[in-house]
C-alpha cells in the first residue's frame, strides 16, 4: 500500500478549480468568498498521518482561511462505512473513505452537507511521479 503520511500540496487543474467553485457555489457562498478560496487552493497544505495500516488517514488542511482537522476511515468494498465529521463550515456531514487501485489511491466521499441538499464532494489523494499529493 500507498503511504500518504507527510505534508503535501495539492496539484490545482483548471477542471479542478471549477469543480471545487461548483461545489462551493452550490454550498451557497459569495462569488467573492469562492474566488479567494478557488485562487488560494494552490496554497493549501494538507499534513496527513497514515495509521492503522493505512486504515485512517488524519488529515490536518492549512490554508488562507483556516485549519481543518479531520480523521477519515477507510472501508472496503463489502462493507461501506460511513463515518460523521464536521466540515470547515461547522456542519456536520458523512464521508466515505476507501483505498483503491491495489491500495495506490485514497479515495472520500463527502455527503449529507445542508447547504447542497445532500450534494457529494469527491476527493482522490495519491503520489504522482514526482511524489506530489494530487487532490
Amino acid at each position: 500500500n500507498t503511504d500518504l503520511s507527510g505534508t503535501w500540496a495539492p496539484i490545482v487543474t483548471p477542471s479542478f478549480k471549477s469543480e471545487y467553485d461548483d461545489y462551493l457555489k452550490n454550498c451557497s457562498q459569495s462569488f467573492m468568498f469562492r474566488k479567494v478560496i478557488v485562487n488560494g487552493i494552490e496554497y493549501q497544505r494538507e499534513t496527513i498521518r497514515q495509521l492503522d495500516n493505512g486504515q485512517s488517514l488524519e488529515i490536518i488542511a492549512q490554508n488562507p482561511a483556516g485549519n481543518w482537522n479531520r480523521t477519515l476511515i477507510a472501508s472496503d468494498s463489502s462493507n461501506p462505512l460511513n463515518s460523521t465529521i464536521v466540515d470547515p463550515d461547522k456542519d456536520t456531514v458523512n464521508v466515505e473513505a476507501w483505498w483503491e487501485d491495489d491500495g495506490t489511491k485514497h479515495k472520500s466521499l463527502l455527503r449529507g452537507k445542508p447547504r447542497v441538499k445532500g450534494g457529494v464532494f469527491e476527493t482522490v489523494r495519491y503520489l504522482d511521479g514526482e511524489d506530489e499529493d494530487v487532490l
